[in-house]
């Protein structure tokens, strides 16, 4: 079963197949935790299915056996080695794409973060998409669309992932019996992200990132606080959000707003930092950070 924010997607994909306008090229973009995944894992699977109803597998036929086993000739996933995809692992692809279907159906590639190309493994792309041949389907996934070429983006069918409803991301959270926090409203637009704290066992870091975020200007010891950040960098932006997410509220209480700007530079400042400088004083950042805060 697709994620209940994603059947209008899937419905409007399932359409687009039956009236034979499905693209070989699909490009599906959207933020982390939306279920950009889950809803290719799933079109791959009905692509390849010999039985499949819309874009949805039968799940027993001989196709579906080869996924679930995770051993089907026909389907070739692009696994991202470090930072980058390189221009041979494109390579690989069209060199998968010019050989006849194992099983004499469809095949299919999956390219996850595909914004992660270089230049030159764009351009070996292109000629793939550019060239398409019957039967042969590219399903990419990104959530930093701007980074991709423009030659690419304009032989791809987009679809913008999302969560529209977020009264349902809400229910989901629910139903997986994740504690009504403070916070949680934040991420109702990025449901699977929650969903991989409470796997991780990180819920309780995010209680605790939340309540640094609201006593940052009282605060002196901060040594927990840069502790979660340096076990894990991408918690910087949690953090940040929650900053923000203070000022806001500091903004409509009645802050003034040449103040606020000050304060909201240096948030974007101190997750720059986070993020780009190489062997970051945290402790020193994070005080920074707070004083100008305080100001």
């Amino acid at each position: 079963m697709i994620y209940p924010w994603l059947n209008t997607i899937e419905h409007q994909l399932s359409t687009s197949f039956a009236a034979g306008r499905f693209h070989h090229g699909q490009l599906f973009s959207g933020q982390q935790g939306v279920g950009k995944a889950a809803l290719v894992a799933q079109l791959a699977n009905a692509l390849l299915c010999q039985q499949a109803s819309g874009v949805k597998a039968c799940g027993q036929c001989k196709s579906c056996q080869l996924n679930q086993a995770g051993t089907h000739p026909d389907k070739f996933n692009v696994v991202v080695d470090g930072q980058s995809i390189g221009v041979d692992d494109i390579r690989m692809v069209s060199h998968f794409m010019s050989h006849s279907a194992a099983q004499n159906g469809n095949k299919v590639v999956i390219i996850k973060d595909c914004h992660k190309m270089t230049t030159s493994a764009a351009n070996a792309l292109l000629k793939t998409l550019e060239e398409p041949s019957p039967q042969r389907f590219l399903l990419l996934t990104t959530n930093a669309v701007s980074q991709l070429p423009a030659t690419i983006l304009s032989r791809c069918t987009k679809t913008d992932v999302q969560v529209s409803d977020t009264l349902k991301a809400q229910h989901w959270l629910a139903s997986l019996q994740i504690i009504d926090s403070p916070w949680l409203h934040l991420f109702y637009q990025q449901p699977l992200l929650v969903q991989m704290w409470q796997q991780k066992d990180q819920l309780e870091t995010i209680d605790q990132l939340y309540k640094f975020a609201t006593e940052l200007k009282q605060g002196h010891n901060f040594s927990v606080l840069v502790d979660i950040i340096n076990k894990d960098n991408d918690l910087a932006r949690v953090f940040c959000l929650f900053l923000t997410e203070q000022l806001k509220q500091q903004l409509i209480a009645g802050m003034e707003f040449d103040k606020y700007q000050h304060a909201q530079q240096a948030i974007i400042d101190f997750y720059q930092n986070c993020t780009q400088v190489l062997g970051l004083n945290l402790s020193l950042a994070v005080s920074q950070l707070a004083y100008s805060l305080r100001r």
